[in-house]
This record gives structure tokens, C-alpha cells and sequence, in this order.
């Protein structure tokens, strides 16, 4: 589960806060417990993904589905006031690898195009571009 805590949407927060639980099921199990309760799709997503790291930095590339290859860099702190210098540093690690943050309002429109369009991407070997 994830919250935005930062001023973005909940599309995409830059800042969030997470919870995470240990799952002791398969996905089709828990894809049919929550469909047969109610619960429908906004979207469903797939990926394959290589994850790279370093003490409480994450760096992922990731194959999305209708995305294409995305990194994702990622710190983690439980405390809120680390927020601004864990994203100032791991903007610094990005400009020394030459990659550049995606704009958030680009980044929405991708995941409403997605979870509009999910079922035309799931399972990765589509792609679309928004500019």
C-alpha cells in the first residue's frame, strides 16, 4: 500500500510512505479473493525488473507494461524530515549516471493512458509514448 506524502499525485508521489506485508498466497489466489469481494481493477500491471543496491539506496530497471524500460531510484528513511536530502541525493546520483527525472505531469498522463488502456499492455509486449 502507498500514500503520497509529498505534494505530487498519487499517480506518481516522489515522496511516499509505504506498507508492506508478506503474502502467503499465490497472485491468482489473491487476484480472485479480491475480485470475488468486490474489488475491481483501476488497472493491472505487469513487469520484469533487476534490482541494484547499496545500503538504503535502490536502483531498479524495469520492463513495464506499456511503459517499456523505466529506472526507478529509490531511498529509504523512516524519518520524514530525511525526505529532502534522501531526493537531492538520489537526484545527484541521476545527473552522474546521466538520467533525468520524468516530469510528473507527463508521468500522469501515462497512468491514466495505462489504467485506461491496461488490458491492451499487460503482460509487457506493448508499448506506448507520451510526450
Amino acid at each position: 500500500m502507498k500514500a503520497s506524502v509529498g505534494d505530487d499525485s498519487s499517480s506518481n508521489g516522489v515522496k511516499r510512505i509505504e506498507f508492506e506485508a508478506v503474502v502467503s498466497m499465490t497472485l491468482s489466489t489473491l487476484d480472485h479473493i479480491l475480485l470475488d469481494s468486490g474489488c475491481t481493477y483501476q488497472a493491472k500491471w505487469s513487469r520484469a525488473r533487476e534490482e541494484y543496491g547499496n545500503g538504503d539506496m535502490h536502483i531498479c530497471i524495469d520492463k513495464n507494461a506499456g511503459y517499456g524500460y523505466l529506472a526507478e531510484f529509490e531511498k529509504v528513511t523512516s524519518d520524514e524530515a530525511a525526505l529532502d536530502a534522501a531526493r537531492t541525493e538520489l537526484l545527484a546520483i541521476m545527473t552522474k549516471l546521466g538520467v533525468s527525472e520524468l516530469p510528473q505531469d507527463r508521468l500522469e498522463r501515462m497512468f491514466a493512458h495505462y489504467n485506461a488502456h491496461w488490458n491492451e499492455y499487460y503482460g509487457m509486449d506493448n508499448i506506448f509514448v507520451l510526450q
